[in-house]
């Protein structure tokens, strides 16, 4: 039966660890006894990261966007310093989405990095995970997988996209002994979040979203999301019929004004 991975199953790998969540969630395992093996485009930000545990932080630069070099370091990590027993795919880039005059080039980008890169990913470790009946998938997603939100139409599709991965890999992949979960967290401290110019309800600190989801992952839920009272809100806001949601979503946003007044 699937599990939640412990330290002395592996490494723990960690997509877009260079800052945000990423990097204090590195942080935060390597207090809990996990070697953490950190990924990002930023070399010099990784190495900084891994100069704070040497041994324990394992600086890994990757374009997820590159499947093939995605592939060849996963492959390259188990073989230097064993297997990885937990995979947090973390990586992503949020870039808000101007519906009067949409940009292809801004959808095209958040769709390679976000839902592309994290394929590349998956198709990277679970092949590993399924030959030894063994391992734990963490896809983080967003509370705008639930439903839209202004400004969100790229990153909240993604994410979406993302969500759906999530709950499909656990229920094919649960009889091989992976234990798949999604992270959903609401808004969250960090510099994508000054380019939303409405209003961020219950915001957390990137420490505080780390130590939320070290916590989860030590559970056998499928879904860790935090802060709760937001998250669940939403949840109970996007059950009801589109034809409700969408003019409150309007409201509570500050979307239900004429354009000439917002």
């Amino acid at each position: 039966m699937p599990r939640p991975a412990m330290p002395k199953d592996g490494l723990c790998w960690i997509t877009g660890a260079s800052s945000g969540i990423g990097k204090e969630l590195t942080r935060k395992l390597v207090k809990e006894g996990w070697r953490v093996a950190v990924s990002a485009r930023s070399q010099e930000k990784l190495n900084a990261l891994a100069a704070e545990a040497p041994g324990k932080i394992i600086a890994v630069p990757l374009d997820i966007t590159d499947a093939q070099a995605v592939a060849a370091a996963v492959d390259r990590i188990e073989a230097e310093h064993g297997p990885i027993a937990r995979a947090v795919l973390n990586a992503g880039v949020y870039i808000p989405i101007n519906a009067e005059a949409p940009r292809y080039d801004d959808y095209a980008k958040t769709f390679v990095v976000n839902l592309n890169g994290t394929a590349a990913c998956v198709s990277a470790i679970v092949p590993k995970f399924v030959e030894r009946r063994a391992g734990q998938l963490v896809i983080v997603s967003s509370a705008t997988a639930f439903g839209g939100m202004p400004t969100a139409s790229a990153y909240g599709a993604t994410k979406a996209a993302l969500l759906n991965m999530a709950e499909c890999l656990s229920i094919e992949l649960h009889r091989f002994g992976v234990h798949v979960q999604c992270v959903t967290p609401g808004f969250v401290e960090t510099p994508a979040q000054d380019d939303n110019e409405f209003p961020k309800p219950f915001m957390v600190s990137a420490q505080k979203a780390a130590g939320r989801m070290a916590s989860g992952m030590k559970s056998k839920r499928f879904e860790v999301t935090f802060p709760r009272r937001f998250t669940w809100i939403l949840k109970i806001l996007y059950a009801l019929p589109r034809g409700w949601y969408l003019p409150l979503v309007r409201k509570q946003t500050g979307w239900d004004k004429e354009a000439e007044d917002r």
